[in-house]
């Protein structure tokens, strides 16, 4: 009901607030422009429910939008969007994404998911395997207010990420099943976070599955130079490997959660465990 939610969410709106997220995270690398092309729609569950009829059209239009706007930015020939001085004065540079678009639309399971019910995440897919590099990458986070009021928070991805075609290099693929079903996910670069995810928690390996799994429930590191991998739990009710607990590295200070970064050395084949929920078969790739 408007009157007691605020403004209904369109998909009008969502294409618009999708355009505008590509453009302004907009990161400059070398030889490019390079823009986000990874769009995660977040909606209060009276929303997703009305729309879901009109989801597929809205990502179809949504992805011809998106081609149109950059069309109409390399042919433009000049940077239109606040980009650094330097960036400014490289003529010819053309606009590009690091992959295929992708639009998917979400419920928000946040406590504030009623007052901002229409929340956009975008972000760059991470490829591996060039030198061309754009430096460490920005992740934003859009909330549109029921009062039609917008908030933007941006977060910097550690790591850089690569600018040039994926070259297909995989350090390790991790197996399980959630309740979407059974999938195989293939880890690219050398740090992921998993968990449930949330409109502003980042995960490289979003799961489907009960609330004991933390938004953020852990990550995988690799040392780059030895090849040695690491897990480090960042849960509320914990993680094993192999079916032993490993070392929490969240603790409570003055009610804030402080990270200690405790990791443990992960072996190249390991069983982790969830919460007891769910199982992922880790294993690396020699």
């Amino acid at each position: 009901m408007p009157d007691q939610q605020g403004v209904q969410v369109t998909p009008e709106e969502i294409i618009h607030l999708i355009l505008e997220e590509m453009e302004e995270g907009t990161c400059p690398s070398f030889y490019s422009n390079l823009v986000p092309s990874a769009f995660d729609i977040y909606l209060y569950i009276d929303d997703l429910e009305r729309l879901r009829p009109l989801e597929p059209r809205t990502r179809d239009e949504a992805v011809r939008a998106l081609n149109e706007r950059l069309t109409e930015l390399n042919k433009a020939g000049e940077p239109r969007l606040k980009i650094p001085l330097m960036a400014a004065k490289r003529r010819g540079k053309r606009y590009e994404t690091l992959g295929d678009w992708s639009v998917q639309f979400h419920e928000n399971t946040e406590d504030d998911a009623r007052e901002a019910p229409l929340v956009i995440h975008s972000t760059f897919p991470v490829q591996s395997g060039s030198d061309d590099r754009a430096g460490t990458l920005t992740e934003r986070v859009t909330k549109r207010r029921s009062d039609g009021e917008s908030t933007t928070t941006a977060t910097m991805r550690s790591g850089n990420v690569d600018t040039g075609h994926a070259s297909g290099i995989v350090h390790a693929s991790i197996e399980y099943e959630d309740d979407a079903g059974p999938h195989t996910f293939q880890m690219t670069k050398d740090l992921i976070k998993i968990g449930r995810g949330a409109a502003d928690r980042w995960v490289d390996l979003k799961l489907k599955t009960k609330k004991d799994v933390s938004r953020e429930h852990m990550q995988i590191r690799r040392d780059p130079k030895n090849g040695q991998f690491y897990i480090q739990d960042l849960s509320t009710l914990g993680t094993t490997v192999n079916g032993k607990r490993v070392p929490a590295s969240i603790e409570q200070a003055d009610g804030q959660d402080v990270d200690k970064n405790i990791e443990a050395a992960l072996p190249p084949k390991a069983r982790i465990g969830l919460a007891g929920v769910v199982f992922l078969e880790f294993r690396a790739v020699k």
